[in-house]
């Protein structure tokens, strides 16, 4: 047995002794130099360029988004100014904030124009004022106007019709007619009630 021992012992130190073998060990070291410095010196490069190469992804994305916003403003832009020149009719029509004088007037006149009379008119509220509301906190609001009117049904109907082609928006919500006699004449009224609107602070 002894000899047996003896024999793999000198075995292994003349295939140790050969070219090749020192070639195999030398080989083998340098493949294990490697793996270290790959695990320990690159590793740190390696996650270094991944976070890099994540980075730039993401400002990419960030540069695309930015792009589409700024052609979104693009096009938000031409709308405004083919729009523009239009801005104060819509000011007339739905003002920021509610005229109840100049809407009272318009109403007025308009039935002056027609030779009716009016005998009443009413306000179920007169909306709240806010100094230099930004328009982004406002909402869409309304009043109601009724007024009770005297005269013949074609200036009656005439009157409706001028006031729904005014400038500033007038909603009829209701024509009531009623008929009455005095001193042996025939009296026809129309009792209108009219929405106005108008953009007002949001509602808490």
């Amino acid at each position: 047995m002894p000899n047996q021992a003896q024999k793999l012992k000198t075995a292994l130190y003349h295939f140790y002794e050969r070219p090749v073998a020192k070639a195999s060990l030398e080989l083998f070291l340098t493949v294990l130099a490697v793996i270290f410095f790959a695990v320990f010196a690159i590793r740190p490069t390696l996650i270094t360029m991944s976070d890099l190469v994540k980075e730039i992804e993401d400002k990419r994305k960030l540069d695309q988004q930015m792009t589409q916003k700024i052609a979104a403003l693009s096009s938000a832009q031409n709308s405004y100014s083919t729009i523009e020149s239009r801005l104060p009719i819509l000011e007339q029509a739905i003002p920021m904030q509610v005229d109840l004088i100049n809407d009272l007037k318009i109403i007025e006149k308009t039935a002056s124009d027609q030779g009716l009379v009016i005998d009443a008119i009413n306000v179920n509220e007169i909306p709240t004022l806010t100094p230099n509301l930004d328009f982004l906190k406002a909402e869409r609001k309304a009043y109601t106007i009724s007024v009770l009117i005297q005269g013949d049904y074609p200036s009656i109907r005439q009157l409706v019709e001028n006031i729904l082609s005014q400038r500033r928006v007038f909603v009829v919500d209701t024509i009531v007619f009623s008929t009455s006699e005095e001193r042996g004449l025939n009296k026809l009224r129309a009792n209108l009630t009219l929405s106005v609107p108008y953009f007002g602070a949001k509602s808490l």
